[in-house]
């Protein structure tokens, strides 16, 4: 192991201190790009490897790195759900969200690519980041956001000329 000592027994836990060490910054980063919120994007991967950790004491995962980057999806999923179910939820008490700012509106990025991606809807969003920044293939995208390999193809499809539509305009 990394940093023993000679002669000293690795435990499970650094094991998976040294897993930890290893994916978190992926993990956050594809957080990030999913939610479009650095503490949302903390917040969800600090439960998905909650959760890894849980399972990876019952038994040994394949392949880790596919494993945490599902975990962070899944994660991210529940959390824009919760979201949606909030805001539905939040409109119907106080009328209308008018002049309302969320805060991933407020938080802004100077880099044009980043502000286009930031306006895709959040299904293209993640198959376009899976797709391209986690460059997985389609299948492999299905898989983890559990829609078919064509759904995948559509919602990518539609995500890029959503996005060449969007930097022509900034460009212009």
């Amino acid at each position: 192991m990394l940093g023993m000592a000679r002669g000293e027994v690795a435990t499970r836990s650094d094991d998976f201190a040294t897993i930890f060490n290893v994916h978190h910054r992926r993990a956050v980063r594809l957080a990030y790009l999913l939610t479009g919120d650095p503490d949302n994007a903390e917040d969800i991967v600090s439960d998905a490897f909650a959760k890894v950790y849980r399972q990876w004491q019952r038994k040994d995962i394949d392949d880790i790195g596919a494993y945490i980057r599902r975990a962070v999806v899944n994660q991210a999923n529940s959390k824009l759900r919760r979201r949606y179910l909030e805001r539905a939820h939040a409109s119907t008490r106080s009328g209308d969200d008018r002049g309302v700012l969320m805060v991933d509106e407020l938080a802004g990025e100077k880099d044009q690519m980043w502000q286009a991606i930031q306006r895709l809807p959040d299904k293209q969003r993640r198959a376009v980041v899976l797709r391209y920044y986690e460059d997985l293939s389609v299948e492999e995208t299905a898989e983890i956001l559990g829609i078919s390999p064509g759904t995948v193809k559509s919602q990518v499809s539609r995500g890029l000329d959503r996005l060449r539509q969007l930097l022509g305009e900034e460009v212009a």
